[in-house]
């Protein structure tokens, strides 16, 4: 799994292949999980889906063994390894059913979801109960070892056992049989930092990725038995990140992600190195020592260059991401250059943005919707600011923008999540409907008849505007100028959000204070057109809240904060529910370190 970490992805297969224990099947199995997961190719996904249930297989069969043989891994219950290696491959057989275009695959997906959530609270109360009581371990305990062997011997009730924290539970080491694949490849301590580890990770990713969804699906996820604990989980992800195995790898991997992606979204968040903010050189320590253990990886190189985006080096990150590099996993290739051209957006390269979306229609099969979208909205810009200039050049933008908008269209519907649509392209395919539709009542062209700069809503979306400095607010304000004219209530609502989240961000509070009031009292019923936008309303109540925090911090002000969060939280259903709906709830987690309302 090294081999994997460190881009070696053809060595590792061929390692792998050598063995057909439970843990070889589980590591093939996340071989073609990273692959599907990073590329969302439907053959790559089908046999990481075939993988898996294979590893699922094995591990319960091989832990039925186990328990039935008495067999113990350290201090380990009988087959409690090979019941992680099943939740694990459970839960990645999961992720990847979420991942298909089937119905039924997602409906199989939640049951599983909730199957290894289940698993997993066990699991994880099992290793705090042996650890809490590793000091008192003695032969004399030897009874409490044999009263829980006795309770794993059915298999179907494994995940069900609960565990009293408060009682010691002593096991007697007793070496694996020979020949088995535990004594040939594992250690028995390493085994169970194997077992450890494997739980924190799994548990931990679980806690963390329920924690973030938008507050109406979270009602409903915890109806089914599905409760987010976002500190609990990230405590978990750095207990496994300090284990240097493949579980403290991806651990690694996954808090970066969070920290430098997820938590960036959002504007509500704790300083630097405070509960719940930034942790800095938590993150850099990290990240520096896997760029030490893997140094071939391109996926930490990926990761370098998000902390300097995170910190407004753009220009640094994005030549970072430029520099050539050498990967067997073409889908690591796909993710550097789609992080590199959101990085262009928000320098305004509308050039090297469109570019690199449109080469990304070569590199992989995941939303080449959204991929001509980002890349019309460049060309867009472009006609624009040479219109006045250079009239052949503007026409050139012009009818390069307009063949790639009818282009989207015809990729709807060709990619799912959960067997639906993809929310960012059905956002995309509405506003060509709406610009279609004003075109026509105007009589005018196609690219004449689009409204408030759309590369703007996606700089917006992807938050790239607590990224910018004083130069590119220029560039964005004049884009947002050249539709000061807009006579539609939902274009002038959108205008005056993006300008007021300019303004915060240039720390002219009152300015955007008042373009803020201007969008806050709409209602739906005053929103005309053929397929009107809403998102800016309840974003609106969000950017009401980010207002309050930037002027007053944690304080006074608390409860308004909340209230508006909640309000925007409470709009319904739109398009946009799910990015806004991360927001909103990652700002009320952190709001709940300030309020003690848990």
């Amino acid at each position: 799994m090294d081999m994997l970490m460190d881009d070696a992805i053809n060595d590792a297969e061929k390692s792998l292949e050598k063995g057909n224990s439970s843990f070889h099947k589980l590591a093939m199995g996340v071989i073609a999980f990273l692959q599907a997961s990073l590329g969302f190719e439907s053959d790559v996904m089908r046999e990481a889906s075939d993988r898996l249930a294979d590893a699922e297989t094995s591990a319960d069969r091989d832990r039925r063994k186990a328990v039935k043989e008495n067999r113990q891994g350290g201090t380990l219950p009988p087959g409690f390894e090979f019941a992680v290696c099943h939740v694990e491959a459970q839960l990645m057989s999961a992720v990847v059913g979420l991942l298909s275009e089937s119905l039924v695959d997602t409906m199989k997906s939640f049951y599983k979801l909730r199957a290894a959530y289940k698993s997993l609270e066990t699991l994880y109360i099992t290793i705090s109960t042996l650890e809490s009581s590793k000091q008192t371990i003695s032969d004399s305990h030897v009874s409490s070892a044999e009263r829980l062997s006795n309770n794993l011997e059915n298999g179907d009730n494994y995940m069900e056992i609960q565990y009293n924290k408060q009682s010691d539970i002593s096991t007697t080491i007793k070496n694996p049989r020979p020949g088995t694949s535990s004594s040939r490849n594992l250690s028995k301590q390493s085994l169970e930092d194997f077992s450890a580890s494997g739980c924190y990770l799994c548990f931990g990713l679980l806690l963390l990725l329920v924690s973030l969804v938008p507050p109406s699906l979270a009602r409903v996820m915890t109806i089914v038995g599905f409760k987010g604990d976002r500190e609990r989980g990230l405590e978990l992800l750095w207990k496994a990140a300090e284990t240097e195995n493949v579980h403290g790898a991806i651990a690694t991997l996954a808090l970066l992600q969070y920290y430098g992606n997820a938590v960036q979204f959002c504007d509500i968040i704790p300083a630097d190195n405070e509960r719940g903010g930034y942790p800095k050189e938590r993150c850099q320590n990290a990240l520096a020592r896997m760029r030490r253990r893997y140094p071939n990886s391109a996926l930490w190189r990926l990761e370098e260059a998000r902390i300097e985006s995170v910190y407004g080096s753009v220009g640094v990150a994005v030549d970072m991401l430029s520099v050539p590099f050498k990967t067997e996993m073409r889908q690591v290739e796909a993710l550097i250059l789609f992080e590199k051209s959101i990085n262009c957006m928000f320098l305004h390269r509308y050039d090297a943005v469109a570019e690199g979306f449109l080469h990304l229609t070569t590199m992989n099969k995941w939303s080449h919707g959204l991929y001509h979208y980002f890349a019309a909205a460049c060309n867009i810009e472009q006609y624009r600011y040479f219109k006045e200039i250079d009239i052949e050049k503007s026409i050139q933008y012009a009818e390069k923008a307009e063949e790639l908008l009818n282009l989207v269209p015809t990729f709807m519907g060709k990619r799912r999540f959960m067997a639906q649509n993809l929310p960012l392209e059905v956002f995309a395919d509405r506003k060509i409907k709406k610009w279609r539709a004003r075109a026509i009542s105007r009589n005018c062209r196609l690219i004449d008849g689009v409204g408030v700069s759309p590369l703007e809503e996606m700089i917006y979306i992807w938050n790239g505007y607590r990224k910018m400095h004083q130069e590119n607010f220029d560039i964005s304000l004049k884009a947002l100028d050249y539709s000061k004219n807009e006579e539609d209530p939902d274009e002038q609502a959108i205008r005056w959000l993006l300008m007021a989240v300019v303004h915060r961000r240039m720390g002219k509070l009152q300015e955007a204070k008042s373009m803020l009031e201007r969008v806050i009292p709409l209602e739906k019923h005053s929103l005309t057109g053929l397929h009107h936008d809403e998102w800016m309303i309840p974003t609106a109540c969000y950017e009401k809240a980010v207002l309050l925090w930037t002027e007053f911090g944690p304080g006074e002000k608390n409860q308004d904060i909340v209230a508006w969060l909640n309000k925007g939280g409470s709009w319904g259903p739109y398009e946009l529910d799910t990015r806004v709906g991360m927001k909103i709830q990652t700002a009320l987690d952190s709001m709940k370190w300030y309020t003690g309302v848990q």
